[in-house]
């Protein structure tokens, strides 16, 4: 290394107007006598002989005249688009929405299943961890011959294999990333006796399943073929420094579109030391030099008893550096994406559409921690299966009637998994749809808006978030659904307070603030339940009088229809308890 210690100033202080003398005369007495650098430059050519005065003048008069010329120049300019670097020349340009061409993610299940067993199989001559052969590889095999519950860490494997086999780079950027904060990873097998680094992504041969569910070799010489051809996994165990790695990994994705650069933060939290680079290149570079960026920040969040700070990844931030409109009324192409996936599939084709889109954004993902070994956040390989790829919003895999449906919840991230195991327990479960918004920017509208469509006796509709509310993804998120709901209907909130703090540092208050968010999002249930079953005694006697029975008192017939935004021929039953009251002492 080498350090050079200069000492610098400033001619003129802050800027040309201002005057330092005020508050420093000393110095910048000292400073006005000096005379600048190509004046002394000048003075000792010219004493040298190898310049005269004359030439010395001529050479700066010219050098000013061009300058003057390019001024004058500069009031009829018509700047165009920056052109795309020569080894991006496969990509294009995102301005104005174009070109942003989405494709299946999937991949060949054989393929997929190769991947996973290479990539926890160390090399020979590597002893691994006795604890890492009980925890990790075994559990890693007997999921991919299962197919049926494919954790994080699998997926992720499952993702950068396979993109190294189609002939991408993947670097892999943070602190302990290659076993991972979580003992989760293990991208890296480090030899128990020599400590010598086997990587196993990088030691792929192209290998098939037989009959018997047994992996075979193919032969050595198109071992040697493939290798070539493949990409190559970076594993970068950085130190503390956050400024200095996300600094460099940005500066990789702007050198190598075809390398899918990662920075992964211990916790969420800790990105905040870099945030000087992501407010002024990350989010912004694109707009202000044309320099696409694929870099991935990988931010683990979760409210899981860590403290305020180790338990936000500050999702409000990176979405209010966000360029979504929050009209939907698009003039420029997202700047950058920023997601919050709930299954290990979703984090698969994240990973995979990064590389084969065919332009670069950065992504923002607030990653998991205790999603990594949950049982219930698990995906099958068919998931990640040829066809499949990233969707923006997963509608509730568990509603069998739609029309019974009466609240709709809408949630981002690992949330899910609780409010989820509260409604298969409550009694009236069948009646709340839980819909995921995956992507929350840019903000997936028309899919969200298909989701909620169907519910069409839905009357009360809910964002539920453990952060607080002046945090999280609800101030973004609420402008934006509130325009997709029916008429007369308003997004309610369900969640932490507004808060200086992201949230205690007591677990067991941390703990009862989730209990008491989680049992709040269900309250109220029965009375909505009430009017489905009032609405329903309703139509069905209106059906009667159709018939030409004799009718019912009036004091029985309640109407709560209320137009419905997305279609004028099928009216909405909402929940009015108060209004049929009045309704039925007014006929009375």
């Amino acid at each position: 290394d080498v350090v050079i210690d200069v000492w610098t100033f400033r001619k003129r202080g802050h800027n040309e107007v201002d005057e330092p003398s005020f508050t420093q005369p000393k110095m910048y007495k000292a400073i006005n006598a000096r005379k600048s650098i190509p004046a002394m430059f000048e003075e000792m050519l010219i004493l040298s002989g190898r310049l005269t005065k004359d030439k010395a003048k001529a050479a700066r008069n010219e050098w000013l005249a061009s300058l003057a010329m390019a001024f004058a120049g500069s009031e009829t300019c018509n700047p165009t688009e920056p052109r795309m670097d020569p080894g991006w020349a496969a990509l294009r340009e995102s301005s104005g929405g174009q070109h942003m061409v989405e494709q299946p993610t999937g991949v060949d299940l054989d393929t997929l299943y190769d991947v996973g067993v290479q990539s926890a199989t160390p090399g020979d001559s590597i002893k691994v961890h006795q604890r890492l052969e009980r925890f990790h590889i075994k559990p890693r095999m007997k999921k991919l011959q299962d197919g049926t519950a494919v954790d994080w860490a699998t997926a992720e494997a499952l993702a950068f294999g396979t993109l190294i086999r189609e002939g991408y780079n993947v670097r892999l950027c943070g602190q302990d990333v290659g076993r991972g904060t979580f003992s989760q990873r293990h991208a890296m097998f480090v030899c128990q006796e020599t400590e010598h680094v086997y990587i196993p992504l990088n030691h792929m041969k192209d290998c098939r399943k037989d009959a018997n569910g047994n992996i075979t070799d193919t032969s050595a010489h198109h071992q040697q073929q493939q290798q070539q051809q493949h990409g190559k996994l970076e594993v970068v165990n950085s130190n503390l420094c956050e400024a200095a790695a996300v600094g460099f990994e940005y500066g990789v994705s702007l050198e190598d579109p075809y390398t899918l650069p990662i920075w992964e933060a211990q916790f969420g939290d800790f990105y905040n030391n870099s945030q000087t680079l992501v407010d002024g290149y990350i989010a912004s570079g694109e707009s202000k030099w044309g320099k696409q960026s694929g870099l991935v920040m990988l931010l683990p969040h979760g409210f899981d008893g860590g403290g305020p700070d180790h338990s936000s990844s500050r999702i409000e931030r990176h979405l209010q550096l966000s360029n979504d409109p929050i009209d939907g009324r698009r003039t420029s192409a997202p700047n950058i994406y920023v997601t919050y996936p709930s299954t290990p599939a979703q984090f698969f084709h994240l990973m995979r559409r990064q590389m084969k889109r065919n332009f670069r954004k950065p992504l923002f993902v607030a990653g998991p921690k205790t999603l990594l070994r949950l049982a219930s956040a698990s995906s099958a390989l068919s998931e990640m299966g040829p066809g499949t790829q990233f969707r923006t919003v997963l509608d509730d895999p568990t509603i069998s009637e739609p029309q019974a449906v009466k609240r709709v919840m809408i949630v981002s991230g690992k949330l899910y998994y609780d409010l989820a195991k509260l409604k298969s327990e409550h009694p009236l479960g069948g009646h709340v749809a839980i819909v995921r918004v995956e992507e929350l920017s840019p903000f997936p509208r028309e899919e969200v808006y298909k989701a909620i469509a169907q519910y069409r006796n839905a009357s009360d509709f809910v964002w539920v978030q453990e952060e607080p509310r002046n945090a999280g993804a609800y101030l973004f998120t609420a402008p934006r659904i509130q325009p997709l709901l029916p008429k007369n209907a308003e997004l309610r909130y369900v969640g932490r307070p507004e808060s200086a703090a992201v949230c205690s540092g007591v677990e067991t208050r941390q703990a009862a603030e989730h209990t008491q968010i989680t049992a709040q999002a269900f309250e109220g249930l029965r009375g909505l339940v009430a009017d489905l079953v009032i609405d329903n005694i309703g139509i069905q006697h209106g059906q009667r009088q159709q018939l030409g029975k004799k009718p019912a008192s009036a004091a029985s017939v309640i109407a709560a229809r209320v137009p419905h935004r997305w279609s004028n021929s099928s009216p909405m039953y909402a929940a009015a308890a108060a209004a049929a009251a009045a309704a039925q002492s007014g006929e009375q």
